[in-house]
């Protein structure tokens, strides 16, 4: 009786496991779908790919299967008290929906990142080498229009996590340093079209 109720209560436990893992899931994935979305879209020179949110469906379909189980397994200590041949037929199936729905982890990983970077290759975007931006986290990638931004100093300094905002800051950055050297470039004219203007009273006068 003692190893029963132990049985049940991991079940229960087991059961609410699954459901927060499947409720986090879905509460994640479309946020970070959409935020992968509008950084392929948003035209910036440097954007980051996650690698890891393409595992999102296949542990929500592996969960479910968990939790059919949890819950067919608690339907079956308290109705019965003797295993039966429906019941081991019941974990074999089990175990087969559990290896396909695990093995769909990874494929579901494969094919929704094989979406993302056709879609960003499709924007012009190259893949910054992995020895340059985000070496050290496996599951992230750079994205640039400018191959020399993966080598940049100041583009290293910020991409260090290869969180959104960071996409973000580079650009704002970038924006920054566009506007400054345009600042010095007007400055330049300026400066010449005053020499300029100097030799050409200075020739006024000795004429």
């Amino acid at each position: 009786m003692q190893q029963r109720t132990k049985a049940i209560l991991s079940g229960v436990g087991l059961a609410i496991f699954s459901i927060l893992m499947i409720g986090l899931m879905l509460w994640l994935f479309p946020l970070q779908l959409e935020s992968q979305l509008e950084a392929i879209n948003s035209g910036r020179q440097l954007i980051v790919i996650s690698e890891s949110d393409g595992y999102a469906p296949g542990i929500i379909l592996f969960m479910l299967v968990l939790l059919l189980f949890c819950v067919r397994a608690l339907f079956y200590l308290f109705r019965s008290k003797q295993p039966s041949v429906k019941g081991q037929g019941f974990v074999k199936v089990f175990s087969i929906a559990t290896l396909v729905s695990f093995t769909f982890i990874f494929i579901g990983n494969y094919l929704i990142n094989n979406y993302f970077e056709s879609k960003v290759s499709a924007k012009a975007y190259q893949p910054c080498p992995a020895a340059t931006l985000l070496f050290t986290r496996v599951t992230y990638s750079a994205w640039t229009l400018n191959p020399a931004l993966c080598y940049d100093a100041d583009v290293k300094r910020i991409m260090q996590r290869g969180v959104w905002d960071e996409s973000k800051q580079v650009e704002q950055m970038l924006q920054r340093r566009e506007k400054q050297l345009e600042a010095r470039k007007q400055f330049l004219l300026q400066e010449e079209k005053i020499k300029q203007q100097r030799v050409q009273r200075a020739a006024e006068a000795e004429g």
